[in-house]
């Protein structure tokens, strides 16, 4: 029987994905707890349009994603902070303190895509990645600098 996963289900597939499973299985076990629901009639139909269009969306998020992360590696961006003796900064430089500099080019980041390690605590140079969409993570440079 074929049918349609609503739920991922371990060992079977994820969520939207088309499964061809024995009736049995179907019957008692993935429609009775709404893990899946018959591939027939309306449903099969509802379930071609929805891959189609989550197709266009994928694609028009890759296309802006790619957009994005040209933007993010031409980018430099100049922190300018309060220094102590031997180069050592007051506080330091984080990730949220970066996607909010790149919110201010115009580039909306959530800091949790921003790649970093351990907040900056030195004057330098720094390349830091920024994950935009699978498989792209630009790099974006951040100058520290004493401030004035």
């Amino acid at each position: 029987m074929k049918v349609i996963l609503t739920n991922d289900v371990d060992a079977l597939g994820k969520s939207g994905e088309l499964k061809d499973v024995t009736d049995g299985y179907a019957r008692n076990f993935l429609i009775p707890k709404r893990l899946a629901v018959p591939a027939a009639g309306g449903a099969y139909r509802a379930w071609q349009h929805d891959v189609a269009s989550r197709e266009e969306k994928r694609k028009k998020e890759r296309a802006a994603a790619e957009i994005a992360a040209q933007r993010i590696s031409s980018t430099t961006l100049t922190m300018g902070v309060k220094v102590g003796e031997g180069g050592k900064l007051y506080g330091s430089i984080g990730a949220k303190d970066i996607a909010e500099a790149l919110g201010r080019r115009g580039i909306d980041v959530d800091r949790h895509k921003v790649d970093l390690d351990e907040p900056l605590k030195m004057l330098g140079t720094y390349k830091v990645a920024v994950k935009v969409f699978a498989g792209m993570t630009p790099e974006v440079t951040v100058v520290v600098e004493p401030k004035g």
